[in-house]
């Protein structure tokens, strides 16, 4: 016995929409996994930049006789 409610001939709207969303969301996953190490990298460089400008900051404020 056939089901009743099922579409002939394959999938329905429904699920070849859900079918290509699960496509989509993978390939930006795989895009974000790629890009991961020029953001780690990019991030540790800005990191360090933060830190020489504290750093300047404090012999400034030392210099000048104010607290940083």
């Amino acid at each position: 016995m056939k089901w009743p409610w099922r579409r002939r001939g394959g999938r329905s709207p429904g699920q070849a929409a859900a079918d290509r969303a699960l496509h989509r969301a993978r390939a930006d996953r795989q895009e974000a996994e790629d890009r991961q190490p020029a953001v780690s990298a990019t991030a540790e460089q800005l990191r360090m930049y933060r830190q020489e400008n504290h750093f300047a900051d404090m012999f400034r404020a030392s210099i000048e006789g104010r607290r940083a």
